[in-house]
């Protein structure tokens, strides 16, 4: 019996828990704190900590208030508080398994912190963000966040937080089965928390170390470190950590050939698990009992334990146990000296071990396939195969030697399974080499339409300017020479009182029209954005709007240099952005809207949101009109992404991201 679990410190460190006070107490008490506040500082604090409260009762006010706290610094400048904010809303994403949104927000939140100099805010979000990564499985990824965070706390010297990171890291390295690291940094982790008198931590910190222990082979010092993790788990009163600690004793106890030790445990197990309804502690509690009456030769009994196990696990989809209960009621076969059942079960657990490689290999791939050219990511995966392949050769020649009056059943059985396999893995490359070479098709008939759509754009610049610059320095300049020559005339006429007032008509309808024209020639080009750039013309264009009364629009922008936007570029991000406001205007009854750029290295993000009456995002499909055409081509032609959240009655947002200006 083996466990599989891995213990990872999974609170978000960046905010503190408060004391005793029921949530509704403290809720009550902040919105009255918010309410008095005069000092910008007081308020964030407050909008902070009603997050923290909401965060285990209602996460939807939780991420109202991250959100709240978010625009409330982003306009009063308050960095500390805003990196907090979009580190809250990653926390709530990721707990929605929203995994790459929450690590976008986490990119932004250190972005923040590092150029306010934050060094404790940036190493807990560091923390957050490895966690996140942990939780989609990226192991690489989530230990180099682990580290950076480490390095700052060491820095601070924080000891507290650095127990934490320590046993975390060590979790990590035993995933990745770098053992002896991960045995480094749990005792690391177990010594800090010794010193500080603290046993919140020690225990996963000991069950990580029992973990590296037991793969590097030292059985015996492993089995005393958990049964001290067990004490500990049993002060804290944690039943959760009891049972993982039960379950590795288990194993150490069957590895050590100390089976009369299994029973009590597994009863213990069973009991605890129980009590907490924790379904894997009790499937393997019934493995430890068919473990224990398999070495008691009490067969059938040991048989009905291992078939409790299977079916247990089987129902609720856990693959690790259910692979662990085959291999067990396949052991009590072959003690029973029932070998055809015996390969029964071990067939159906090398089906599950083909499962769960399958699904790894997946997970490996889909993480080359953001790291790597496409070459170095079919290497890996042929490397994952060839291994997967010696694993099975050597374990089927291991039960060849060992079960020699099976050897010519279980040759036949290997040699089929080979073969069948061998031809599956070639049929599956053809599919994915030609699925590889349908998407550079497509990819390159996508980069078609891009250069039509940039050709289009280019064209419609040109013409614009060129239009803008003709009405207003041809016809507009005609056109206010009339009115000097047409104000010079009426000095020198004499004409009657009717006269004079159709000649102020006249000279209003003359005024009206360069006005208009003016307006024309400003649409087509804005000279803000020829002669001062992309974040001058946004600025204008929304203080415009601001000041018309029709809305409250504010405008915010982080890092925008206007020598590194291409013209192009930047024309086409201005439309982008005129088109969503003048969508706000028409249709969203709002009465406040934020207009957002941030430049980061070669990247623009763009925010625009509203608090207006939303729509259904499901009925987009069907009433795309040209505006919203306009803008999904611009952006596509930009090489960006568009994400619109909107719902009925709750506001709209537009988040689009440009991963590279240099077009």
């Amino acid at each position: 019996m083996k466990s599989l679990l891995l213990f990872v410190f999974a609170a978000l460190s960046v905010y503190k828990i408060y004391g005793q006070d029921s949530w509704e107490h403290r809720r009550d008490s902040l919105l009255a704190t918010l309410s008095r506040a005069k000092q910008d500082s007081v308020k964030a604090k407050a909008l902070l900590d009603l997050g923290v409260v909401y965060l285990d009762n209602h996460q939807d006010s939780a991420d109202y208030y991250a959100k709240t706290l978010c625009k409330f610094c982003g306009k009063r400048q308050l960095p500390g508080m805003l990196a907090n904010g979009l580190s809250m809303q990653g926390y709530i994403l990721s707990c929605q398994n929203k995994h790459q949104e929450a690590i976008a927000l986490d990119m932004q939140a250190i972005a923040v912190a590092q150029k306010a100099n934050m060094k404790k805010a940036l190493a807990n979000i560091y923390n957050n963000t490895a966690i996140c990564f942990n939780d989609m499985g990226d192991k690489s990824s989530s230990l180099d966040y682990y580290l950076k965070a480490s390095a700052i706390y060491e820095a601070l010297g924080d000891s507290s937080s650095m127990a934490f990171i320590y046993g975390n890291i060590s979790g990590i390295y035993n995933a990745l089965k770098e053992f002896k690291d991960g045995y480094i940094y749990a005792l690391k982790g177990i010594a800090l928390c010794r010193r500080l008198y603290s046993t919140h931590g020690l225990g996963s910190g000991m069950i990580n170390l029992s973990d590296a222990l037991i793969n590097l082979g030292r059985i015996d010092t492993a089995l005393v470190v958990l049964i001290e993790c067990r004490e500990v788990a049993r002060k804290e009163n944690n039943k959760y950590q009891e049972v993982n600690v039960l379950a590795e004793m288990d194993y150490v106890y069957a590895s050590l050939g100390k089976f009369n030790l299994i029973k009590a445990n597994a009863d213990e197990m069973m009991s605890i698990s129980r009590s907490i309804d924790n379904k894997e502690g009790v499937c393997y509690a019934l493995v430890g009992l068919a473990e224990y009456w398999m070495h008691q030769k009490k067969f059938v009994l040991a048989m009905h334990y291992a078939d409790s196990a299977i079916a247990l696990s089987r129902d609720g989809g856990m693959a690790s146990v259910l692979r662990d209960a085959y291999q067990e009621a396949g052991n009590v076969e072959v003690a029973a000296g029932n070998v055809p059942r015996y390969h029964y079960y071990d067939k159906l657990r090398d089906s599950v071990d083909d499962a769960l490689l399958s699904e790894q290999i997946l997970k490996n791939t889909q993480e080359l396939d953001a790291k790597y050219s496409l070459s170095k990511k079919q290497a890996e995966i042929d490397v994952l195969n060839k291994e997967r392949e010696i694993q099975k050769l050597t374990l089927r020649q291991q039960r060849t030697m060992n079960w020699a009056l099976s050897a010519l059943i279980l040759v036949s059985g290997v040699i089929g399974f080979l073969y069948l396999r061998n031809y599956r893995q070639k049929k599956k490359l053809l599919q994915a080499d030609a699925l590889l070479q349908q998407q550079r098709i497509t990819e390159l008939e996508k980069e078609k339409q891009l250069l039509a759509t940039r050709a289009v754009l280019q064209g419609q610049v040109e013409e614009r300017t060129r239009l803008s610059k003709d009405l207003h320095d041809g016809l507009g300049s005609l056109l206010s020479s009339t009115k000097y020559s047409f104000s010079n005339m009426q000095e020198n006429l004499i004409i009657s009182p009717a006269a004079v007032a159709a000649f102020e008509r006249s000279m209003a309808m003359l005024d009206r029209s360069i006005t208009e024209l003016r307006s024309i020639a400003h649409n087509m080009m804005p000279e803000a954005l020829v002669r001062f750039g992309l974040d001058s013309a946004l600025r204008d264009f929304c203080n415009s709007v601001d000041q018309s009364g029709a809305i409250q629009l504010t405008y915010q922008s982080f890092d925008i240099e206007e020598s590194s936007i291409p013209p192009l570029t930047a024309g086409a991000v201005y439309r982008i952005i005129q088109e969503l406001v003048h969508n706000i205007l028409k249709h969203a009854e709002a009465t406040t809207a934020l207009v957002q750029l941030v430049r980061k290295d070669n990247a623009l993000s763009i925010t625009v949101e509203d608090n207006g009456r939303g729509f259904n995002p499901g009925a987009l499909p069907t009433s795309d009109g040209n505006g919203l055409m306009n803008i999904k081509n611009r952006v596509a032609y930009l090489n960006g992404s568009m994400d619109i959240q909107t719902a009925p009655g709750k506001g709209t947002s537009v988040n689009i991201e440009i991963s590279n200006l240099a077009i």
